[in-house]
Order: structure tokens, then C-alpha cells, then sequence
């Protein structure tokens, strides 16, 4: 789910409601964005006595993360299905994933997809994201996988990230639809110039094994460096394979053992199972150097 202000951000750029149900929302989204989180949540319940969806959303969200707000998944359910009510896709999408978690309400998997379908019958490319999940798992509705296509195609083309991903996955392994490597590699490229690190390190694989697109090392390096930067487990095990073996990189053990460090703080077991066959211990000065650094420095994030 997306952040509490890219939801309330992506409302204003939408433009929805009409000028005069606008001032409360547009001023609260201010405030909220200048970090003044309880003038915002005034703002926003102001703009509920004037039955303002957006507003109504809004404080949902702010009572479902807890935002200077004691967090309350019953009232947030409440505020976001009367928003819902009101035909607010925003609002029907984030109601589907209550129901589908089980916040606020009893797990509902066939209400989940009820709403993300109202949703993405308005073109909302997050619920027809969520919807395709839903058809590719027979969770809430029978399974379907030329239909998770369809929804994921159009959420695609709204520039979705998440369903550029997926429909790399079924391309590439052919679920739903013929196994097509090239476009494997073209949604994952799409999804992957947004800066979607898992897009990013099935890129880096493909380009490294010529599947789908021609063999480039260098190429699958720098993939491999974007997803690695974002702390992604996989891609930095894979980025410290190559510099173990000086594959699309200039060989660097000291560089590959960081890596392996790294991934493993991240939950790889490959790659702690690598580190014990490493030459480079802990100890060695790769890792005093970037502990003095993060003592003196402080989070590097």
C-alpha cells in the first residue's frame, strides 16, 4: 500500500471533488506535507461535516497508520468505507485491503475483490493491480490468469510499477499467457527505470544468462548496483558473485565480502553460507574501515 501522504498527494493531483468541497482537503494535504500533522487532521475532519470523500479518506488513513492519531483500524474502516460509499476509488481500493487483511472488519477475501473491482472499473491502477493478484491466486474469486493479464496490462500502461513487475513474472514463466522472454525483459526494463529493485535484479539476471535480450555483463552490473543500493538481498548476493569473479566489474574480493555482508544482514542465507568460504575475514580492514565510518558518520540512510 502506498504512503499515507502519496495517498492524500495523488488525490490533489487528481483534482477530484469539486473546488468548493477542495479547500478543507487541499489545506489539510498542506499542512500535512509541512509536517503540522494535527492543523491537518483538523482540516480533514472539518471537511467530513460537509460529507467531502476525500476528507473522509484521509482521516481513515491517518486513524489506520496512526499518524499523531491514536490508531484505531475500526474507525479507520469506518471513515474509508463511507468515502468508499461515495465512489472514491482511492477509498474502495484501501477498503479492499482491509478486508482482504482483516483490519477493522472480519477477512473478507470476495468483499476485497468487490471493491478493488468498483475501484478499478474507474481506471485506478493500484485496485487492478490488486485485483490481478487476487485472479492469480483464486483468492476471493475464481482463479483467472488471462484476466490478472488483462488487469495487469492496463495497469501497466498508467505506469504502474508493481504490475510492470508482474507481468515480467508471467512472461517469463508463462503463466497466463505464452512464455515470451523478450517481453519479460521489457516490462522488467520498464519497471525497472522507476526504480523497482526487484524489476532491476531480474533484469540484471536475465541480461547476464543472454535470455530475452543480448548477453551484457556490464549492463546486468549496473542493474545489479541500483537494486543493491536500495538494500535488496538477492541483487547484492548476485552484484558480489560478479565481483568475486570479476564478471561485468573489475574483480574486487574486498567489495564482494562487503556485499555478502550486507546480504546477509538482509536475510540471505546464500550469502552467509559464501561468506564462510570467503578469504576475507570480518576482521580484516574493509570491515573496520566501514564500522569507523558508520561510528563517526552515523545511519549512512
Amino acid at each position: 500500500m502506498k504512503t499515507l501522504f502519496r495517498s492524500l498527494y495523488l488525490m490533489v493531483a487528481l483534482s477530484l471533488g469539486s473546488p468548493a468541497m477542495a479547500d478543507n482537503f487541499t489545506d489539510g494535504v498542506e499542512f500535512f506535507r509541512n509536517k503540522q500533522y494535527q492543523r491537518a487532521l483538523y482540516e480533514f475532519q472539518q471537511g467530513t461535516k460537509a460529507d467531502d470523500p476525500r476528507c473522509q479518506y484521509a482521516v481513515g488513513l491517518m486513524y489506520a497508520i496512526g499518524n499523531h492519531i491514536d490508531q484505531d483500524d475500526a474507525k479507520a474502516f469506518s471513515w474509508i468505507k463511507k468515502a468508499a460509499d461515495q465512489n472514491l476509488p482511492h477509498a474502495q481500493n484501501y477498503l479492499g485491503y482491509m478486508y482482504a487483511e482483516g483490519r477493522g472488519t472480519p477477512k473478507d477475501e470476495a468483499k476485497a475483490a468487490e471493491m478493488y473491482k468498483k475501484a478499478a472499473d474507474q481506471q485506478f491502477p493500484d485496485a487492478q493491480y490488486n485485483l490481478a493478484t487476487l485472479y492469480t491466486s483464486g483468492k476471493g474469486v475464481k482463479k483467472d490468469p488471462k484476466e490478472a493479464i488483462r488487469l495487469l496490462r492496463r495497469a501497466s500502461s498508467r505506469g504502474l510499477p508493481d504490475a510492470q513487475y508482474a507481468l515480467g513474472i508471467m512472461y517469463a514463466t508463462g503463466f497466463g499467457v505464452k512464455q515470451n522472454e523478450e517481453q519479460a525483459v521489457y516490462w522488467y526494463h520498464m519497471a525497472a527505470k522507476k526504480g523497482y529493485a526487484k524489476a532491476q535484479n531480474k533484469l540484471g539476471v536475465l541480461l547476464m544468462q543472454g535470455r530475452g535480450a543480448q548477453k551484457d555483463e556490464i549492463k546486468a552490473a549496473n542493474w545489479f548496483k541500483h537494486a543493491a543500493r536500495q538494500g535488496y538481498a538477492p541483487a547484492e548476493y548476485n552484484l558480489a558473485r560478479l565481483y568475486e569473479t570479476g564478471k561485468g566489474v573489475v574483480e574486487n574480493q574486498a567489495a564482494a565480502a562487503e556485499l555478502y555482508q550486507s546480504a546477509a544482514s538482509h536475510g540471505s542465507t546464500e550469502a552467509r553460507e559464501r561468506l564462510k568460504k570467503m578469504p576475507i575475514a570480518e576482521n580484516d580492514s574493509i570491515f573496520q574501515q566501514k564500522g569507523a565510518q558508520q561510528k563517526n558518520t552515523g545511519n549512512r540512510r
